[in-house]
């Protein structure tokens, strides 16, 4: 008797522990659980929600901001999720307003997660919109031909060149640059560029150049690191072809990037090289900028 009463006892306990890892096992594959990460309003003037989560499981997912609408975030699976939703052009009457977000599993289930909240400064943003209201349009005539001078603003360099120092002026312009949507990047990944250079009594006195170069973000610092490989010909039938190592280190009106470089660049039908250093402006602003 005591035998049949720990058996029945032994049976139930497993019994009720299978139970339990069905009920588990369920709960975990149909259920999304969301971690959010980051959660704020990018700065008073720049309306941008920046926004990061991860997922229990890889899901699609979207954005939905209560009386404003969905935003796509990933048609793909993941589980590592993140958004740069811009919201400038929208009127906000509270300063708290609330988002949930929206995932969906490979089989089409969705599931909407918690309301979470953040923060739009409505005074400030009164007060941005009361001074562009007031401002009148050579200011912004102003702001556009400033733009405009210093992306067309040429970089002085020293070339060193046959053993003697010689003044040069360099232009690139980005034609090209492929980026990130991402919150976390503010350059692009490559650009590729057109220009011209020239350099006082040098064996290529006037050069048109094109190369592309490779933007290395050091996120502390929101500053680069660039590596880079070009030509460059007189149509003369001189030409040479050079590699540059630049970095970036002072921010000029939230667009452009002072930066500074140095190429070696070599000519080789007269087997000749000269170096360059130059300090110059980049901004890819005005460039066709491929995100993805």
């Amino acid at each position: 008797m005591k035998f049949l009463n720990i058996f029945l006892l032994s049976t139930l306990l497993m019994f009720n522990i299978s139970i339990a890892q069905e009920d588990y096992s369920e709960e975990t594959a149909d259920t999304v659980e969301v971690y959010l990460i980051d959660n704020y309003i990018k700065s008073e003037t720049d309306r941008t929600l920046i926004l990061s989560w991860m997922t229990n499981v890889p899901v699609k997912s979207k954005v939905e901001i209560l009386n404003i609408g969905e935003f796509a975030v990933s048609d793909t699976l993941a589980d590592f999720h993140q958004a740069k939703i811009d919201l400038n052009n929208f009127n906000f009457t509270k300063e708290e307003n609330y988002f949930r977000i929206i995932s969906e599993l490979e089989d089409g289930t969705k599931f909407l997660s918690d309301n979470y909240s953040f923060t739009i400064p409505l005074e400030s943003t009164s007060k941005i919109e009361t001074k562009q209201t007031s401002t009148s349009s050579s200011y912004y005539m102003y702001n556009f031909l400033m733009g405009i001078s210093l992306w067309l603003l040429p970089s002085p360099g020293v070339a060193f060149e046959n053993n003697s120092a010689r003044f040069a002026i360099i232009k690139d312009l980005p034609i090209i640059s492929i980026g990130s949507s991402s919150a976390y990047k503010t350059f692009p990944y490559v650009y590729f560029y057109g220009g011209y250079s020239h350099i006082v009594d040098g064996q290529l006195k006037n050069s048109f150049r094109v190369g592309g170069k490779y933007l290395y973000e050091i996120n502390q610092l929101k500053h680069f690191v660039s590596l880079g490989f070009g030509g460059m010909t007189n149509f003369k039938g001189n030409y040479a072809l050079y590699g540059d190592i630049g970095f970036s280190f002072l921010k000029i009106l939230n667009t452009f990037e002072l930066f500074s470089s140095y190429s070696y660049n070599y000519i080789p039908n007269t087997k000749n090289k000269f170096h360059l250093i130059t300090l110059g402006l980049f901004t890819s602003s005005f460039s066709i900028n491929l995100n993805y």
